[in-house]
């Protein structure tokens, strides 16, 4: 499903072999699936984020002092994937997704990172309470990306 969300160019060997197995070991680890009529048309995924990880330390390095203290330097929830099948998209499925993977996940802040270049992907995550922060170079091989942030809302006891 890697590969038909994302296209042919997605690395879904690379990413199942290596990095799926590594992220499971993560704090917080948490992966859902979304069916419709039984057929599983996305995911998604995400965990505690810490400094010494990839992620985390190219994101940190792109944002201001004030911005790794409010949305790094606590413990934060980081949405690593998040892909439904072209043929699913703009039903609800992304966003429903998006907030059972938020409501299962125990810190008051998430950030995810998105490509610069994908409206369809910025707009998505706008319409639901994201807002950016910083644009971000991955380094060689990478397109521009840029890093967001939401705070969520916590319920007593939750």
């Amino acid at each position: 499903m890697h590969r038909a969300a994302l296209g042919a160019g997605a690395l879904s060997d690379e990413w199942a072999r290596d990095r799926l197995p590594a992220h499971l070991r993560r704090k917080d680890f948490v992966f859902l699936i979304a069916r419709v009529g039984g057929a599983a048309v996305g995911f998604a995924y995400g965990y505690t984020g810490e400094a010494g990880q990839w992620w985390t330390d190219r994101v940190a390095a792109a944002l201001t002092p004030a911005q790794r203290e409010r949305w790094l330097d606590p413990p934060h929830f980081e949405i690593v994937e998040l892909h439904v099948l072209p043929s699913a998209q703009r039903r609800g499925v992304g966003s429903a997704l998006l907030a059972q993977l938020l409501s299962r996940q125990p810190h008051d802040r998430a950030v995810l990172s998105t490509q610069r270049s994908s409206r369809k992907a910025r707009g998505f995550y706008a319409k639901n309470g994201w807002q950016e922060l910083a644009e971000i170079d991955f380094g060689p091989g990478y397109p521009p990306y840029v890093a967001l942030g939401k705070v969520l809302t916590r319920l007593p006891g939750s």
